[in-house]
């Protein structure tokens, strides 16, 4: 029997998998705004490395250690942080003259030190500030200076967040990605994430959700050093005294708010640290989660390769009895085999997907054809499943942030051009389903009329020809407009690649043809209503010649309205799609 993946073999499509089955109530919760995102540095793997930042401190104080002038206030530091990776400091004494680079004890040092991270910056400096080490020795600000772009991480949590699937997320990461993943997929757009480090800010303008950096900002406190650098948390006795500090009460008890009413999903945050395991037994003992849960999703679910020590601490202070009785079942149901980045993408398409087998059947039901809507959800389900398979690991990065860029200009590009007949100012902003959650789309009005039901509904045709063999699917030829939403070739010997284009009215095909787009004659635009018909009395224009013999084509028009009011059923349906192609 072959062994189950691990959580880095795993696939997107097989976390999909997991979704639909053992973890469905935790993504229908998730989609539903129940979970609450708590994260660590797990998901920020493009931050400054802790090795080198431990390095960096070293280093600084072996300057200084070595200097006449500020030997006696810096050797001091120096032996108590090679005391703490369990060297003798003075069969070490011979080295000091050199780089630490160079010494051959380097990276056992620091692999050792790496663990002891929060007690290296712990270590004081005579005459000077508790987060002297942090702030001058490794130099922070410096060292977060110049970030990367946000990772595949980064960017789903920010569609959760404009999908309104998720409304808190307690981060303990000092890092600006999740904010920078927001601003450039909304483009720019306020009002979308309320950020909190000071607890003041708790009292600010609201956004749609809410990021609870309750370890610092790094990014905040290098712009008002002032009002953030103290909140900066990272050291061993801040972590200790971080549950009972007058200053952070207003942030405890917003988090603890969040620990103890939003069910909550662990992605890269092992719970170690005493102030966090502290929070859910306050959390636990104001309002316990329940167990069994089912049908419910369970209140805690870690995303790791094993739960941690921490994390079972947390369980066992959650469940209190119930853990001695059912502690092997608990851990089951609380622990996805997945990392945050597989997990994360799976969310993101399966939240996407679900509004749209929502919205297309919202849509089917008022023209009195809902007995369609199962078959075609299956079609989007299968888009879905098709989309996983493209979100593997790149060579080059070695990660899947690559094909979450991808997918998301590829989306966006389908999707304004739907909605308003034009691309996209950039190509990297996001355009999501609708502001309002999965649950609530039966009473959004808005979203109902955006039209995306029968965006969903051209999205299934479209794969059941292909899956039938009728047409192969592909990108667009090029980035401009007249190349389409996406690429359909017939399947037959020489057939002519055609550009597609979905629009929910005439009036976006009529932009998109004032734009150019329609200049080579031989685009298949798929119309969500009937208007392009009304307008010129037939579905499609019909070829100058038999398509395949001549290769002259002109732009067919296929009215989705139209192809539904006259089917009886899904084969029907399926057929008359093909028929009216053109392909």
């Amino acid at each position: 029997m072959a062994l189950a993946p691990d959580a880095t073999q795993i696939t997107v499509q097989q976390v999909l998998a997991m979704l639909d089955a053992d973890f469905e109530p935790m993504a229908r919760a998730v989609a539903a705004g129940e979970f609450a995102l708590w994260v660590g540095s797990g998901i920020s793997r493009r931050a400054p490395n802790l090795g080198h930042l431990v390095s960096a401190a070293i280093e600084f104080l072996r300057e200084r250690a070595v200097a006449p002038a500020t030997a006696a206030i810096y050797t001091p530091p120096l032996e108590a942080a090679l005391r703490l990776a369990g060297k003798d400091p003075a069969a070490l004494a011979g080295r000091f003259g050199a780089p630490f680079a160079t010494w051959p004890e380097h990276d056992e040092i620091v692999t050792i030190l790496w663990d002891q991270y929060s007690r290296v910056l712990d270590i004081r400096v005579q005459g000077e500030p508790a987060d002297f080490i942090l702030w001058d020795a490794i130099d922070i600000r410096q060292a977060f200076s110049a970030p990367h772009p946000p990772s595949a991480e980064h960017l789903c949590i920010a569609i959760l967040v404009m999908e309104d699937a998720v409304h808190r997320i307690a981060s303990a990461n000092w890092d600006g990605f999740i904010e920078a993943a927001v601003d450039r997929l909304s483009g720019g757009a306020q009002g979308l994430l309320q950020v909190v480090v000071d607890p003041a800010q708790l009292r600010g303008q609201p956004g749609r959700a809410t990021l609870l950096k309750f370890h610092g900002c790094i990014v905040h406190a290098t712009d008002d050093p002032a009002t953030f650098r103290r909140f900066l948390t990272g050291s061993r006795s801040q972590i200790m005294r971080w549950p009972e500090v007058p200053e952070f009460a207003a942030m405890r008890h917003s988090v603890i708010e969040v620990a103890q009413t939003l069910k909550s999903l662990v992605l890269g945050l092992s719970i170690q640290d005493n102030n966090l395991q502290t929070l859910f037994i306050r959390a636990q003992q104001i309002h316990p989660w329940p167990w069994p849960c089912a049908p419910e999703a369970p209140a805690q679910v870690f995303c790791e390769e094993e739960i941690k020590p921490g994390q079972q601490d947390v369980l066992r202070s959650i469940y209190v009895d119930a853990y001695d009785q059912h502690g092997p079942d608990i851990e089951a149901a609380a622990h996805l085999r997945a990392w945050a980045e597989q997990v994360l993408i799976a969310l993101v398409l399966k939240t996407v997907a679900d509004k749209l087998i929502t919205l297309m059947g919202l849509w089917l039901t008022s023209c009195g054809k809902a007995a369609l809507a199962p078959a075609f959800a299956n079609g989007i389900v299968a888009v879905r499943n098709a989309t996983a398979a493209h979100a593997s690991v790149d060579s080059v990065e070695r990660s899947r942030t690559p094909a979450v860029n991808t997918g998301v200009a590829a989306w966006s590009r389908m999707v304004r051009m739907f909605r308003n007949g034009a691309l996209p100012a950039s190509g990297d902003t996001y355009e999501p389903v609708s502001a309002t959650a999965a649950g609530f789309l039966h009473a959004d009005q808005n979203a109902q009329s955006a039209g995306l039901g029968r965006l969903a509904l051209a999205l299934s045709l479209l794969e059941g020809g292909r899956a039938a063999g009728r047409w192969a699917i592909s990108p667009p030829a090029n980035d401009e407009a007249g190349a389409g939403a996406m690429t359909a070739t017939p399947a037959r010997p020489g057939a002519t690649p055609r550009p597609v284009f979905v629009v929910r009215s005439a009036s976006e095909a009529i932009a998109l043809q004032g734009a150019g787009a329609f200049a080579n004659d031989n685009a298949v635009v798929v119309h969500g209503d009937d208007a392009w018909r009304t307008m010129v009395g037939q579905s499609a224009r019909v070829p100058r010649g038999a398509p395949g013999r001549t290769g002259r084509l002109a732009p067919t028009h296929v009215s989705l309205a139209h192809l539904v009011s006259t089917s009886a059923t899904a084969v029907d349906l399926q057929d008359l799609f093909a028929a009216e192609m053109l392909l």
